[in-house]
């Protein structure tokens, strides 16, 4: 009996799919990640495999012309939804997802949401694999300046205090997250290499200090909840 496959799309190195991996291999999958701003995409089947994931990165859906490998990324992902084949996005995955699905993506009106920040489970959620991240669960991490429109016909599952639109379904197969619920402390460790200028000297945007303190605090009971959430979900979508 052949394995099931999983690809996971990441445009930088340092975004990858964190303790949700361990879930894949416990799930029996082959996995592969899949660089898209190097990758050739004539060498990808969009619906081949089980399941894919689009992970975050600091670039904007709106961007397609100074970075031509996101528009097929969404392309990607629109092939994929329309047949409502198993697509989870993670921040701008979850925008990347959204705009497949016809809404608007553009840079949020509240300002950057970073650090740890509960999410509100809507009502919708309740009794759904998103439940392990209720905030008397674990504390969430976000980094994000981008949101998006609710798309046509998707169910908006969870909201944070600055941003409504943190967690949707689409169709039974189709999740989108524009939180972080795959991260750990050792990737934030080198999140933070990579951030240097938003998080250290005096002007900081979000003060390093007491970011790793936050993130000492919250990563192993997020690791926990986040796989526990992770393993529902692909149980209830039949992987």
């Amino acid at each position: 009996m052949s394995k099931k496959k999983a690809v996971v799309f990441r445009h930088m190195h340092q975004e990858s799919f964190g303790s949700l991996e361990e879930v894949l291999w416990g799930r029996d999958f082959e996995f592969e990640y899949f660089n898209t701003a190097r990758g050739n995409f004539d060498d990808i089947d969009p619906l081949e495999p089980d399941f894919l994931a689009i992970m975050g990165g600091p670039c904007g859906v709106y961007q397609t012309e100074d970075f031509p490998f996101l528009q097929k990324v969404i392309d990607a992902a629109k092939t994929r939804v329309e047949k409502d084949l198993p697509t989870f996005g993670i921040c701008l995955g979850s925008q990347i997802i959204a705009k497949a699905l016809g809404a608007n993506v553009y840079k949020g009106a509240n300002g950057k949401e970073r650090g740890w920040h509960p999410l509100t489970i809507l009502d919708a959620a309740k009794g759904t694999a998103l439940e392990h991240l209720a905030p008397e669960k674990t504390n969430m991490f976000h980094w994000h300046g981008d949101t998006f429109d609710l798309p046509e016909g998707a169910t908006l599952l969870a909201s944070s205090a600055q941003y409504k639109h943190q967690a949707f379904s689409w169709g039974k197969n189709v999740l989108a997250l524009q939180c972080h619920p795959e991260v750990t402390e050792g990737l934030l460790q080198e999140w933070f290499v990579g951030l240097v200028d938003e998080v250290t000297g005096p002007n900081a945007e979000v003060p390093l200090g007491p970011l790793r303190e936050e993130t000492s605090k919250n990563s192993e009971t997020l690791k926990k909840q986040a796989r526990a959430f992770f393993n529902d979900w692909l149980e209830s979508i039949g992987l």
